[in-house]
């Protein structure tokens, strides 16, 4: 109380002239702050960022035209206008092209930020019902995915969550065009795959219904493998060598001995494995489809060597940062995680 009054009674001491300069500077700073911001607000500024944003992402007024439905001079007029009222080039013409300017970098990259944090917060008001859609190969799907959904679903009763059984090959732009949140693929992890994050290692090991086995007791004899029936998923991910998993598998155990030609081929692991079920022959299985009929007994491991499969669980997102996929990813992180720990115990 005595400071507030001790200061109060310094400020009235000083003499009058000194107290009118002192609101006088106050007054012409605040007018400088509202200019600064009327600047930054400004409607004739904002109205040209979405066309400056797409000719420096394309580097091209003709390709940012095309991308916005407007005119090359509709282009063109809002780039002189921005740079007009800014002071200052943001562009270089080329002969081949555009380059930025610094300032036009370091313009572009904090509108391009803008631009695409808006365009998320817009995507999720407007659709705030509509379910998370994961793209995932078909038997990831059925096999390990599907039966562990209901404790997402328990953790967030307020995410909806459409499951599409698809295989086909993906990149970011197709999961914008295609509306998909989370992909998941089965694939080889190469170095032009870094915008794929992995999520799960995979292993192969022969396996069969114990009846078949009575039938067919298991030795890694190429005598035994003569006499049983191989069921292969011919192609595991797009574009795989032909009969790429047994073919890992019997080269590292038993190179060079076995026929891989012979048996039955489907298109999906899922039905390879329900043939191994219903008797019908030995399967390769890829110890994440397989576990829940490995416990059960349904099927038994044959002979036990366990591969490492050529490609794994991989995952991408269209939104990384949006509520609704971050939750998914860091459960199906956490599920992942726990399933690997057990595997390996």
């Amino acid at each position: 109380m005595t400071d507030g009054m001790g200061a109060e009674h310094q400020w009235n001491t000083f003499p009058c002239y000194v107290v009118r300069r002192v609101q006088q500077k106050r007054h012409l700073l605040i007018e400088e702050l509202d200019w600064l911001m009327a600047a930054l607000l400004d409607p004739t500024i904002l109205a040209t960022l979405p066309c400056f944003e797409a000719a420096a992402r394309l580097k091209s007024f003709t390709k940012a035209a095309q991308a916005l439905h407007l005119t090359q001079s509709a282009i063109s007029q809002q780039i002189r206008q921005l740079e007009n009222r800014l002071g200052y080039s943001l562009f270089v013409r080329q002969p081949r092209g555009l380059a930025l300017t610094s300032k036009g970098t370091a313009l572009y990259q904090a509108v391009a930020g803008v631009l695409g944090d808006l365009k998320q917060v817009l995507q999720e008001l407007s659709e705030p019902d509509a379910p998370l859609q994961i793209s995932c190969p078909p038997s990831f799907a059925l096999q390990w995915l599907m039966p562990r959904l209901h404790a997402f679903q328990r953790l967030h009763p307020d995410i909806g969550v459409r499951l599409r059984a698809e295989f086909h090959a993906l990149d970011r732009n197709a999961l914008e065009t295609e509306n998909i949140d989370v992909a998941i693929r089965y694939t080889p992890v190469t170095a032009d795959a870094s915008h794929w994050r992995v999520l799960l290692d995979e292993y192969l090991l022969v396996v069969a219904s114990p009846e078949y086995l009575r039938r067919h007791p298991p030795f890694a004899t190429k005598d035994w493998f003569s006499s049983i029936v191989l069921l292969h998923d011919a192609e595991p991910w797009e574009g795989a060598a032909d009969l790429i998993e047994w073919e890992t598998w019997l080269d590292a155990v038993m190179p060079g001995q076995i026929d891989t030609t012979k048996g039955l081929q489907f298109n999906l692991s899922s039905l390879a494995i329900s043939a191994a079920l219903n008797h019908q022959g030995v399967a390769l299985g890829r110890s994440t489809l397989v576990a829940e009929e490995l416990a059960t007994g349904r099927l038994v491991a044959a002979l036990g060597q366990r591969i490492r499969a050529p490609a794994k669980y991989v995952l991408m997102c269209r939104q990384p940062h949006a509520h609704r996929t971050s939750a998914f990813v860091e459960w199906l992180s956490y599920e992942c995680a726990q399933f690997d720990q057990a595997r390996n115990t």
